[in-house]
């Protein structure tokens, strides 16, 4: 018989490896409370460090002097990871020589490194966690010891993501202030050169966007939600829940041990029975 012909028939090996990798694969699980909010965790953790690491802009200023009646325009760009102190402008501000300056102040880059390291490690740990639900936690030997393991990770993650934000949504408020043109020509380097005679420092009119950064502070407390619910649907899959809700047997005390009146074979006998 041809080799083709038999590939595909039920009792050739091939037909039956097709069968059995469906029937070792669950996708209930999905449709689960930890299943679904793993789901989410993945999709809302891309969403949380895109946005965040994704959230640079630029604005403008503009410095007129006293030699000349048009101003000019000074472009300020920034983005991730926020090292506002070492981002340059380069220009001639009023003085016969171009030189750098260092306009703006702070650095953030700590708080956003957290957050978007989180976000990635979350999104990696919900990858793996929803491929061990759908296709190998059926084959575990003993599941007790990864339910443990998810549960605690799951705490963990929770707790990542409150601090992360938090401190994330601190420094998107630092990063607001110091890129704001006026307080960039008020404060720093840049204030120096605008306060000399004949300068005169303004507002362009093009101010940065703040849209992505504001979008990864509403993600980063989603997904600390969505990790903080998901600890109690974890735990039920513990033997620490499946102990607590094991019915408790009431044992009576034997016949041979003395039965009080109307006890018969650890039964209370009816009234009408005494």
């Amino acid at each position: 018989m041809d080799p083709a012909e038999g590939a595909g028939t039920p009792g050739s090996p091939v037909g039956l490896a097709q069968p059995q990798m469906m029937t070792n694969s669950n996708m209930r699980v999905v449709k689960e409370p930890r299943g679904f909010l793993k789901l989410l965790q993945f999709i809302f953790a891309i969403f949380a460090f895109a946005t965040a690491s994704g959230g640079g802009s630029h604005f403008q200023f503009s410095v007129t002097c006293n030699s000349s009646s048009d101003p000019k325009m000074v472009d300020v760009y920034y983005s991730y990871p926020y090292r506002l102190e070492d981002v340059p402008v380069t220009s001639k501000f009023c003085e016969n020589a171009t030189q750098s300056v260092y306009p703006l102040v702070g650095n953030e880059n700590s708080s956003a490194e957290y957050f978007v390291t989180i976000g990635v490690f979350a999104f990696l740990y919900s990858l793996v966690a929803l491929t061990i639900y759908v296709f190998v936690e059926g084959q575990f030997g003993d599941k007790d010891l990864w339910s443990k393991a998810d549960l605690f990770i799951t705490t963990a993650f929770a707790i990542f993501w409150f601090t992360s934000s938090s401190a994330w949504a601190a420094a998107v408020a630092d990063i607001k202030w110091s890129t704001y043109a006026p307080n960039v020509y008020t404060h720093g380097s840049v204030s120096k050169l605008c306060s000399k005679p004949g300068a005169v420092c303004t507002d362009a009119g093009l101010n940065s966007s703040y849209a992505n950064l504001n979008v990864s502070i509403l993600f980063g407390f989603l997904n600390f939600i969505l990790w903080a619910g998901n600890i109690w649907f974890t735990y039920k899959e513990t033997p620490w829940h499946a102990q607590r809700n094991e019915p408790v047997e009431k044992k009576y005390p034997s016949p041979a041990l003395g039965t009080p009146t109307g006890m018969e074979g650890g039964t209370l006998s009816s009234p009408s029975q005494i």
